[in-house]
């Protein structure tokens, strides 16, 4: 019954969706939805579990995490990676216009990404791996990471914790930059959009304004002073109903 409420609340939130003129969604071609109604109504999920859980440092992915239905790198081609410095962190900052088709790559060796155990998640969680590198603590988390759908998709959500200090997940209360951009299949920008987020897992959930199949990449640049790690990579569309 919950499920059904959900299809009906989606339905008619694509009916007010196709309503509405381009113009009027300010903020690109993206809007945010609710990490849990995503989850209720795509098909794909990625949770990093295709690997037996190890704690820290974990696996370095040097060449990058392929799932059904994509890959997950460092930027996309075309773009420009170099690095910024506050307050004594280092991260991966991103330039540039992707080039068509969309195509994820990955970073240095050492500075793409990792995946480890994760104490608040309680499962296998991926860390995009900063200027500084791994093993080093203070590389962990800190880099960008970019995810590329094959095919494109309607809608994506994942959960972000940020503030990483140590293997307990122990969290202070702050506030942590993060952007989020999302590409199409051409490399065009559908939508570039800083968050503030508060300390611990956040849950996240993104939609094409028309849910048409049309978000082929998802890219996180972060700020944040401990890090994020990312956990439950929901993608897809809507599966058709007979």
């Amino acid at each position: 019954m919950n499920f059904g409420r959900r299809q009906i609340h989606l339905c008619a939130a694509l009916f007010l969706w196709a309503a509405l003129p381009a113009p009027a969604l300010a903020e690109g071609q993206i809007i945010d939805m609710d990490y849990d109604e995503v989850a209720g109504i795509v098909p794909g999920h990625v949770g990093f579990t295709t690997l037996p859980g190890r704690a820290y440092p974990g696996y370095t992915l040097n060449a990058g995490y392929a799932f059904a239905g994509g890959r997950i790198g460092e930027h996309f081609a075309g773009q420009v990676v170099g690095e910024v410095t506050l307050d004594g962190d280092r991260f991966d900052q991103i330039t540039g216009t992707p080039s068509a088709p969309l195509t994820v790559q990955n970073g240095p060796p050492d500075r793409n990404i990792s995946i480890s155990l994760h104490r608040a998640f309680g499962s296998n969680a991926l860390y995009p791996l900063g200027p500084v590198g791994q093993p080093a603590p203070e590389g962990r988390g800190e880099g960008a990471v970019s995810v590329q759908f094959t095919p494109p998709v309607c809608a994506a959500g994942l959960r972000i914790h940020t503030e990483y200090l140590n293997d307990l997940g122990t969290t202070d209360t702050h506030q942590g930059a993060v952007t989020i951009r999302f590409f199409g299949a051409d490399g065009a920008m559908l939508a570039d959009m800083p968050l503030t987020l508060g300390a611990g897992i956040n849950d996240l959930g993104f939609g094409h304004h028309r849910f048409r199949g049309e978000i082929a990449g998802m890219q996180i640049e972060n700020r944040d002073p401990g890090g994020i790690s990312v956990d439950d990579l929901r993608f897809g569309c809507q599966p058709a109903t007979s």
